[in-house]
């Protein structure tokens, strides 16, 4: 069984966060492994923790085997996901794995899960997925904040004139002006209008897709929602290669494509995985008051997604002061934002050596869209003066 910690319940969250973000929102990770993977470049000797999201990007580490992977999330449902998966992993072969969790055939979970998958959850996943394994049976993709909302948005297009062949068709184009020439004469006169406006602009259906209260007041305050939404899937369809991207298909879509999956589903990395199943801790809390219980200089790098949009700015400062205590010298820490511009403040910048050309080259090649700016940084020193 895989080491799960459960850190102390810490301050009560106002009822729209509550409300918005209870149960699973995350169904899928919408960071593109490969901007991490050039960002980090893990090593045999680097620890590395990493917001457990859906569970895709500390598995994407996984595969990369660093000494040691700690995965924390406050939401227990999304550890519930990373769970499953890491135990799925040592029970099944990459067939079956595969097949739940490419959502191919999904139902094969009802097989195997009480008998090879719950024995190895903690307490706390194996009451939830008694409860929820009818998700994991019909797709996970399907359900959680970000499926209905996916759900939704597949509708809209529907309702625009998009039809499904024609988007499945989109997928399978190898030049960038094959996708420019899609978009501008097929997509963009459809999709962009009064009836585009209002669906960006309602702010329950963003919730769902998984955009945090502040996050929205963050990014609309600083540059037009709508507009902001409109320029990141015109960058996505039409400055990134559309055929292996898998975050597109699957919100598009609804299914993945071939083999054109995350890393941690390809069966090339199916046995690492499994071999570097000891190394791995989840942890059910909160990022700063973990980090805070750890040894000084522990940790090589720090896959933060977006958490610092969710924040008030002095939360924003007491989580990088945390993350500089726990950072070993060299640390690698990288964040991203909705917003186009979230720089660590004047207390954190004196200590960070900022990569932002290596930023800025990933970012231009980021398939997810999601964001609006990608940050690297490195420890050069600490506020008590250790190098």
């Amino acid at each position: 069984m895989v080491q799960v910690l459960d850190m102390p319940v810490g301050a009560s969250r106002d009822w729209l966060e509550r409300l918005v973000f209870h149960g699973i929102v995350f169904n899928m990770s919408w960071e593109d492994p490969e901007m991490d993977r050039q960002a980090f470049r893990l090593t045999p000797d680097d620890t590395v923790i990493s917001i457990s999201s859906a569970g895709c990007n500390p598995l994407n580490f996984l595969c990369q085997s660093p000494k040691r992977l700690i995965t924390v999330d406050g939401n227990p449902a999304q550890n519930a996901i990373v769970e499953l998966k890491l135990a799925a992993l040592a029970a099944l072969d990459h067939a079956t794995f595969f097949d739940i969790f490419a959502a191919r055939r999904p139902a094969v979970v009802l097989k195997v899960y009480r008998g090879q998958l719950r024995p190895l959850l903690s307490q706390r996943a194996r009451e939830f997925w008694d409860k929820n394994l009818w998700m994991a049976a019909r797709g996970l993709y399907n359900f959680g904040r970000m499926g209905l909302f996916c759900r939704i948005l597949r509708r809209f297009l529907t309702l625009l004139g998009l039809q499904p062949r024609e988007l499945d068709g989109f997928f399978e184009l190898r030049s960038l002006a094959e996708q420019a020439d899609w978009y501008h004469h097929y997509l963009a006169p459809r999709l962009w209008g009064p009836w585009a406006r209002r669906f960006v602009m309602f702010k329950p259906l963003l919730y769902l897709s998984g955009v945090h209260p502040e996050q929205y007041r963050l990014v609309d305050g600083r540059h037009d929602m709508y507009e902001y939404v409109k320029e990141r899937v015109e960058y996505a369809l039409t400055k990134v290669p559309a055929y292996d991207n898998y975050f597109l298909s699957q919100a598009a879509t609804g299914c993945f494509r071939g083999n054109r999956v995350p890393p941690y589903l390809l069966e090339e990395n199916f046995e690492t995985l499994r071999r570097n199943l000891g190394r791995v801790q989840v942890v059910n809390g909160w990022l700063g008051p973990f980090l805070d219980t750890q040894p000084a200089q522990s940790i090589n790098k720090f896959n933060l997604l977006d958490i610092f949009d969710w924040m008030t700015p002095p939360m924003f400062e007491a989580t990088l002061k945390s993350v500089l205590r726990a950072a070993a010298p060299g640390a690698t820490l990288i964040y991203r934002s909705g917003s186009y511009g979230l720089d660590p403040p004047a207390s954190i910048a004196a200590h960070v050596e900022r990569h932002d050309e290596l930023a800025q080259r990933l970012f231009a090649r980021d398939r997810s869209a999601t964001y609006g700016s990608f940050y690297v940084l490195t420890i050069k020193s600490h506020p008590n003066g250790r190098e």
